[in-house]
């Protein structure tokens, strides 16, 4: 997995290339948890180039938001293909975070 960082207002945007999966979580966890021992106030994951998730990818990103909202602190999504929408509608953690359709959504 590839991570990149880059800076949109008070966002922390990281954008990923690659799956999301049992086998690259850990250095994504790593990632996420760097900011967020930072206290970064947002946090936007990029999946434009992400296809695929697992259940590691989604407990990831429910773990995030629970430890962010501690110091109310808001990790996001955008860019999310059709597939991984899904899935994130079906775990009902649409319900929790906003998921931006596109960059030009992102406030």
């Amino acid at each position: 997995m590839d991570i990149h960082f880059r800076d949109l207002k008070e966002h922390k945007i990281i954008e990923l290339k690659g799956d999301i999966d049992y086998f690259s979580v850990s250095e994504l966890k790593n990632a996420i948890f760097k900011l967020i021992h930072e206290k970064t106030p947002s946090i936007i994951l990029d999946l434009q180039k992400v296809e695929y998730m697992d259940s590691s990818g989604l407990g990831l990103i429910v773990t995030a938001h629970r430890v962010m909202s501690n110091y109310d602190g808001k990790i996001s999504l955008v860019n999310v293909c059709d597939d991984i929408r899904v899935i994130l509608k079906l775990a009902t953690v649409d319900t929790l975070l906003t998921i931006y359709s596109n960059n030009a959504e992102i406030e």
